[in-house]
Parts: structure tokens; sequence; C-alpha cells
């Protein structure tokens, strides 16, 4: 039971109770302030608590040393499953899990909808940053030094009519894509695609990831783009909760 108890003052900690004091402590778990003082004793002794001011405790900074240890095995693929699973259940539509890497992107994991389409979905298929709805959701928050790099790079090239090919129009266009918070794209990259995505962060705010879901231009204009939208949302939400 001792052990159970430290959890549980532990536990009281949160974004709103950010520091607590023995007899706030004591109060909600209705228990002897002695009690408590024992626990949190061998708390600050062990540097999970820190007394922040005279009589007012926080969480130590142990922590962040345990946090970054589960964000070194967090396996996004794994953690993205579910919601994936769900958002292609809900669209109907295939989902996405893009991931940047050295001026390009690769697909971590995709979850197919039952509609086979012609788009670059496959794990560990490279594919450009600067096309397609799952790619530019990733490059609007990646700096406008690496948009110009990948420009000045000659790695852009044609191939639709609808390709971005001019550096400042694509900047202009990233723009709006930080300004509503997602990306479209249609036949960007592959002719008859079109494509929502949303950039991921993880818990310091830093972009990790892109989730989109891709599916034939004719079917996706008979759906509600706040409905699309939302059902992306609510699957970011839901990975960025767990990592």
């Amino acid at each position: 039971m001792s052990a159970e108890k430290t959890l549980e003052i532990l536990e009281l900690f949160d974004f709103e109770s950010r520091t607590l004091s023995v007899p706030e402590i004591a109060a909600k778990l209705q228990q002897p302030q002695s009690s408590v003082y024992r626990h949190m004793r061998v708390l600050k002794e062990k540097g999970y608590i820190i007394e922040y001011s005279p009589g007012l405790y926080s969480l130590g900074y142990i922590f962040l040393k345990l946090a970054k240890i589960v964000k070194m095995d967090i396996n996004l693929p794994a953690v993205s499953q579910d919601a994936m699973r769900e958002l292609t259940r809900t669209t109907g539509e295939t989902s996405i899990l893009l991931v940047p890497s050295n001026l390009q992107a690769v697909c971590l994991a995709s979850v197919p909808s039952g509609h086979p389409i012609k788009v670059s979905s496959e794990q560990g298929t490279i594919v450009p940053l600067y096309g397609g709805a799952s790619s530019k959701a990733l490059l609007a928050y990646m700096g406008d030094h690496v948009v110009e790099e990948i420009f000045r790079s000659g790695m852009v090239k044609k191939h639709t009519e609808q390709t971005i090919l001019n550096l400042d129009e694509m900047l202009g266009h990233l723009q709006e894509i930080r300004d509503q918070g997602y990306a479209v794209s249609n036949s960007e990259i592959d002719y008859g695609v079109t494509a929502f995505g949303m950039p991921i962060f993880d818990c310091d705010d830093k972009l990790v990831a892109s989730l989109s879901i891709a599916g034939p231009k004719e079917r996706l204009e008979n759906k509600e783009t706040v409905e699309i939208v939302n059902a992306l949302k609510n699957a970011v939400e839901k990975i960025q909760n767990q990592i």
C-alpha cells in the first residue's frame, strides 16, 4: 500500500497543478499530513520531488531523464497503427505515415483502403518533399532554408501539370498550409490522386512525421472536406498523445 500511496501523490501533479503543498495533497488523498510527509521525504530523497519554494513541491528533474528514455523507445509506426486503421475506416481511403529524410520523405507505414490507387504508399518508398499533401505537410514546417535548398539542388522536376516548379510560388503555398493547418494536393505527383495531409509533432513541438489520406480524385471530390480534415485531425491528436 505504501508504494500505491506514493504513486497517487505523483499522479496529483498535472499541467494545472504543477506545484502542491502537503496540506493540499493530504486533502486530495484524504490522508493525514504526517503520512504524506513521510512519502514526500522519500520522493524528495530520490529526486522525484523538489521543493519548488518553501512548503510547495513540484516534480523533480529525474522525470526529464525518464521521458527521454521513453521517447527513445517509441516505435512511431506501432503507436500510429490504431489511429491509422481508424482513419482508413472513417474516410474509406488509404492512410500514409511519412517522415523527412535528407531533403526527401520516406513512407514509414500505410494502411490501404479496399480501393487500390496509384500512389507511392509502400513502406520504405522514397518520395519527393515538394509534391503531394503528405510531403508538403512536412515541408511547410521544415523552414524556408530547406525549401530553398531543395530548389537549388535541382531535385525539383515536373511530374504532372500540377507540380509546383517555382520557388516563390512554393513558399507562398507552404504559408497557406501553415495558416490552415493541413495540406491538400490534386495530381501533383500521381495523376488522378487527391490527398490531405497534416504534420505530427512530438511533446517538444518538434516535427516528426506527417499523416495523410489519399484516394482517387473523383471519389474524394464527393466527400466533405471538413469531415476529412476532422478525421485526420483526430488521428493526428491520438498519435501525438502517445509521443
